[in-house]
């Protein structure tokens, strides 16, 4: 089974602001263009900041603001899935 996508990662923009909006647009554009899927799982939490260098608050927020726009669900234990 292959793992979590990261390749969207590639798609967040410093410098336009807080970086937990830039990952949250990221996001929304990756799965808004149909690059991620309904039910595909996004890569854990600690892996998006260890990619992209930031604090594990500032993905967790993210992921906050993905869960509340509807974007994605998760599951603790399971991980968290595009809506």
């Amino acid at each position: 089974m292959a793992g979590p996508a990261t390749f969207w990662l590639r798609r967040v923009e410093r410098g336009g602001g807080p970086i937990y909006l830039a990952i949250l647009r990221a996001l929304e554009a990756a799965i808004t263009d149909g690059e991620l899927q309904a039910g595909e799982q996004l890569p854990p939490q600690r892996t998006v900041a260890a990619v992209l260098g930031v604090d594990f608050t500032t993905v967790t927020r993210a992921y906050a603001a993905a869960r509340a726009r509807g974007l994605v669900e998760g599951a603790v234990g399971r991980g968290t899935f595009v809506a």
